[in-house]
């Protein structure tokens, strides 16, 4: 039978539990049998998550322009937002002419020379101040109606640079487009 030096495992037939019975294969070829593309076909792949942005992108737009807060972009969605868009937009403002403004300014600025252009200039910078203190005031008014009705917790994140971005835009370029009247501030 067996010899007392002689391993089990050296017998033919025998069969030790807990092991396989075959050698261990290769590192490199376990790796080489999954490896495998992830995607089939990438170029289709591609050209349809192409697609698919484009339709949300067009969704998205076409929400803006009819104020669908549902499918609007997460930036400017919920009641906050909401409110921050309609107290912009219920006022009439010096900040949302300054592009306007200033691109006539330019164009006369070429045209007149020596103290006209002078006085055109200073006039322009007086106009840039005049938006920024009110932007400034505005901003302030706005957060203590903001924290009055939501509460300062509930303030959204970047929620100065959304309302001055709004405020500096011509109201018919606005998106999402405004729902209130000029004068109809939000309760």
């Amino acid at each position: 039978m067996s010899d007392k030096n002689t391993p089990e495992t050296d017998l033919p037939g025998v069969e030790v539990p807990g092991k396989k019975g075959k050698p261990t294969p290769k590192r490199k070829d376990q790796e080489a049998l999954r490896r495998r593309p992830v995607i089939a076909d990438t170029k289709a792949a591609k050209k349809q998550q192409r697609e698919q942005q484009r339709t949300a992108r067009d969704k998205e737009w076409q929400a803006m322009r009819e104020g669908d807060e549902r499918h609007m972009p997460l930036e400017h969605r919920g009641p906050e937002r909401r409110f921050l868009r309609d107290y912009v937009d219920a006022r009439t403002a010096p900040g949302e002419f300054l592009l306007p403004l200033s691109i006539v300014f330019v164009i006369l600025s070429l045209a007149v020379t020596g103290a006209a252009a002078v006085a055109l200039i200073a006039l322009f910078y007086f106009m840039v101040l005049v938006v920024g203190i009110e932007t400034f005031i505005m901003t302030r008014r706005l957060k203590k109606r903001f924290i009055a009705k939501f509460g300062e917790n509930k303030l959204p994140r970047g929620w100065t640079f959304y309302v001055i971005a709004r405020h500096l835009n011509l109201r018919r370029f606005r998106a999402p487009k405004p729902k209130v009247k000029r004068g109809e501030y939000p309760v």
